[in-house]
């Protein structure tokens, strides 16, 4: 007769528990628990944004515009004039634009006056700006004006003593916090690099921006009741410096206020995506794993880490497929990771990020074979093929969630041809968003974006900075764009750490700590930002780009008006009076003279001290 064997009671706990947990693992892993994943609320926010089809729009014709001057028979000019037009307009400033060949500037009536004319004696008689100025206006010469005739009549007014040579000079460091909250900054890299007149200032002048040598750059110098706002260079004509457009608008008048998104926005691009089970070796040097075990073991684990202690909300976009075949059919191809897209998603989601689409292959839409050539690429025979991977990609992500629908597209390489976008429409009509590049390309093959609402509803919505690490690049882009828009929007692959150009030569250890050291300093710097999704963000950013406000100062007290109001709208103010009071609003001190307006109401007002 065999012996019974007991078990002692903590034995059959501990069974039992163990089995309870492989059955919540499968639980958790099924259709039973997907299904509730779900963004019903979000979406349907978007569609009302979609339906409500809204360009920019105007501003109120009652309050006196913002007179640019320009000359239209000078490219660089004209690109001055248009960076200082975007910026007013993201302000939702009146603008009324003047090219001197075709008629004389008259400030009389001017809010303020941008001059970006080189030949100041083509705005006629130079006393007129120089009495505007004395009277109580405001004006910015924003190009290096031509050392003639018309320059030596005003030039004294400018606040300049000595004029010598005019030399390239590279580098930029920051005076003042003409750029939000970085007072001191130095980019001392060739990207930024100057024509940049030789002067002596006056001491009445205020020093905003000198070059790395110490050259001035940026000054404001009080005249009569008003100001005069000078640059002294010529980088004032790139998208990228809008920065210092907006921030020398807002601090050439007092108490200056204008909107911004207030968004902190994070995507990976690539990601949930099937990952090639090969050896790296410098993964397996230091972690002894191949690389699918590496990114679930290591590399996900950390980046849930970074998002949790530095407020992160992650925008994964998919890829279900690597091979390039641009002809269907495209069903279920062999490579495609539903066990990935269904773990890794599901921990994107529980993070409190958001799952969009990056694309069925990494083909970007593009019918053009010399385009496609430039990144190694196949082009598309047509607009139905592309649709139909679209459709069989948002196919592939419904098998995971069902109940959760896609909102935002990243086009692959950020390239995109109007083709490719009638294609994601056509296979994909919830599409909302579409995040490809904000700055300019060199090249001209870059789908380059505003933010504003296209005419057929979807959000334009670019990426500003990317990758692990902070360069000089990104650093200065970060800056210049967060205090013309407010927003911090960057993106990175997961294989950048395998790119030995793009993780320049560091391993992930180090990586990550630059990664870390990045989000860090980001918090410090500008604490107040919303960590969104990107679909999160883009709601608030069609509310603002779809309203209107409109601003009234009865004595010490500044009124602003919504219409339509919606939810929380957010605003910039410079001033360097004090705050005594605030109806309908909050106020957040974010730098000196530097304040946070957080709208509550439709109706708000701040009235200022001494």
């Amino acid at each position: 007769m065999k012996p019974k064997i007991r078990l002692n009671r903590n034995v059959y706990l501990i069974i039992i528990g163990v089995v309870l947990l492989a059955i919540g693992v499968q639980i958790t892993q099924s259709q039973f628990v997907l299904q509730f994943s779900s963004n019903e609320q979000m979406n349907s926010s978007v569609k009302q944004w979609k339906d409500a089809v809204a360009s920019r729009p105007a501003s109120s014709t009652a309050a006196p515009p913002y007179c640019l001057a320009f000359d239209g028979a000078d490219e660089y000019s004209v690109k001055v004039n248009d960076q200082a037009l975007h910026v007013l307009q993201y302000m939702k400033k009146p603008v009324k634009d003047i090219d001197i060949r075709q008629r004389e500037l008259n400030p009389s009536g001017c809010e303020a006056v941008l001059v970006s004319v080189q030949q100041l004696g083509l705005l006629g008689e130079t006393q007129v700006l120089a009495d505007y100025v004395n009277q109580g206006g405001y004006a910015f010469l924003t190009v290096q004006p031509v050392q003639d005739d018309a320059f030596f009549r005003l030039y004294r007014k400018m606040g300049i003593l000595d004029v010598g040579d005019i030399s390239d000079s590279q580098g930029i460091k920051l005076t003042s916090n003409v750029l939000i909250g970085e007072r001191g900054l130095l980019i001392d890299d060739s990207f930024v690099t100057n024509p940049v007149m030789s002067v002596e200032l006056d001491e009445k002048s205020r020093m905003h921006a000198t070059t790395a040598s110490g050259m001035p750059l940026l000054w404001e110098f009080p005249y009569g009741e008003g100001k005069f706002m000078v640059f002294n260079g010529a980088m004032l004509q790139e998208k990228i410096n809008r920065g210092l457009l907006a921030g020398a608008i807002s601090m050439l008048q007092p108490d200056f206020i204008y909107p911004i998104f207030n968004s902190k926005i994070m995507y990976i691009d690539d990601f949930p995506a099937p990952i090639s089970k090969v050896l790296d070796a410098a993964i397996y040097r230091d972690f002894r794993r191949d690389r699918p075990t590496f990114f679930r073991d290591v590399w996900w684990p950390d980046m849930l880490k970074a998002a949790k202690r530095f407020d992160i909300r992650y925008s994964a976009v998919l890829i279900e497929s690597y091979h390039d075949e641009i002809t269907p059919p495209f069903r279920s191809p062999k490579d495609a990771d539903e066990e990935g897209l269904i773990s890794y998603g599901r921990e994107v989601l529980k993070s409190g990020g958001e799952i969009g689409l990056h694309g069925y292959n990494h083909q970007s839409l593009i019918l053009s074979q010399a385009v496609a050539d430039e990144f190694g690429y196949n082009a598309w025979q047509s607009v139905d093929d592309m649709a139909k991977a679209i459709e069989e990609v948002v196919r592939f992500a419904k098998t995971a969630f069902p109940n959760y629908t896609m909102l935002t597209y990243v086009p692959p390489s950020n390239v995109l041809s109007p083709e490719g976008r009638e294609a994601l429409k056509k296979g994909w009509p919830d599409i909302a968003v579409i995040s490809s590049l904000y700055g300019e390309d060199a090249s001209g093959l870059a789908y380059v974006q505003e933010y504003e609402i296209a005419k057929d509803g979807i959000l334009e919505m670019p990426r500003v900075t990317s990758g692990y690490l902070e360069g000089t690049f990104e650093r200065w882009a970060e800056a210049s764009t967060m205090t013309s828009l407010g927003i911090f929007s960057h993106f990175l692959h997961p294989d950048d750490l395998l790119n030995t150009e793009r993780n320049r030569g560091l391993n992930w250890e180090k990586l990550y700590e630059k990664y870390s050291d990045m989000l860090a300093r980001l918090d410090t710097t500008y604490p107040w930002l919303r960590p969104m999704t990107s679909t999160e963000a883009a709601n608030g950013m069609a509310e603002m780009l779809s309203s209107s406000v409109e601003w009234n100062r009865s004595g010490p007290t500044l009124h602003g008006s919504i219409q339509p109001y919606r939810s929380e709208a957010f605003f910039i103010l410079r001033t360097e009076k004090t705050i005594r009071s605030h109806v309908g609003c909050t106020v957040l001190k974010i730098d000196d003279g530097t304040y946070l307006i957080t709208a509550g109401k439709a109706e708000f007002d701040i009235e200022l001290g001494d």
